[in-house]
């Protein structure tokens, strides 16, 4: 028995020995690789990246309630839920200038600078108003800041880009 667990012991330690030359050898491969991906992701396009979301939530009444988005290649989205002229998803076009504006009255108004919520879940019937600019998000609800300037440009992108309704 002694024997045998000796033997297991031994074979065990082979195998160990045998695997930690394979992975000693496995870096030069998996550098390559690496090597290899990022030399793709250098040629190939990159996917377009969210950069503007807005969005306007219900209410007990008759607040408008929609989402949109700008991507970075300057792909929009809009879905019109309640209390809106366009009910439905829509796709469009916005331009680079649409969304330099945007980015400058974000920064003008100190968006960065914002807390993530302004909120209290005690006051009830309010609609909450979620935008995303680059990296930062800030849902305004109650007692947020007066990012009017921001909303009323917001709007008037969605009311100059020419929708296309999406079949579903």
């Amino acid at each position: 028995m002694k024997k045998l667990a000796l033997l297991l012991f031994i074979a065990a330690g082979m195998v160990a020995c045998k695997g930690k030359k394979d992975v000693a050898e496995t870096p030069v491969v998996v550098e390559e690789v690496v090597e290899n991906a990022i030399v793709v992701d250098e040629t190939d396009e990159s996917e377009p990246v969210q950069v503007i979301y807005y969005e306007r939530t219900v209410c007990f009444g008759t607040c408008p309630s929609f989402t949109f988005t700008i991507d970075s290649d300057g792909s929009a989205t809009y879905e019109g839920r309640n209390f809106v002229d366009l009910i439905g998803k829509y796709s469009g076009e916005s331009s680079p200038a649409d969304i330099a504006s945007v980015m400058k009255i974000a920064k003008d108004v100190g968006y960065d600078t914002l807390q993530t919520s302004y909120d209290n879940p005690l006051v009830m019937d309010l609609p909450s108003t979620i935008t995303i600019i680059g990296d930062k998000k800030v849902l305004n609800r109650y007692n947020g800041p007066a990012l009017e300037v921001l909303y009323n440009h917001l709007d008037k992108l969605i009311a100059d880009i020419k929708w296309t309704k999406i079949k579903e």
